[in-house]
């Protein structure tokens, strides 16, 4: 999922919570410099749901393929999650957590 620091409302594929490159985020949400934001991300084999802030900006919507920022093509495996934030220097992360579905 995309997360930026500085907006690019005009490329909806790219801009804050869009899956790069795939599925844009159907709900704009308006930015809060210097406060936290939130994502529940849920992702089932392609199928994926997104809330940022209490708002679902994308609702079980299907990641059609690998996105751009793939190791290899094997989706279907456990792998890495990559936290970026280094186009800006403003980003940060906190309170991370990763649960797999029983």
């Amino acid at each position: 999922m995309q997360v930026e620091y500085e907006s690019s409302p005009e490329d909806k594929l790219h801009m804050m919570g869009a899956i790069y490159g795939f599925v844009p985020p159907t709900a704009e949400l308006p930015r809060k410099p210097g406060q936290w934001e939130s994502f529940d991300i849920t992702l089932v084999g392609r199928w994926l749901t997104v809330i940022r802030n209490g708002v679902k900006t994308i609702d079980n919507q299907e990641i059609p393929g690998i996105t751009g920022g793939a190791l290899d093509s094997n989706e279907s495996e456990p792998g890495p999650f990559y936290l970026q934030g280094d186009h800006t220097g403003g980003m940060k992360y906190r309170n991370i957590t990763v649960s797999v579905p029983k």
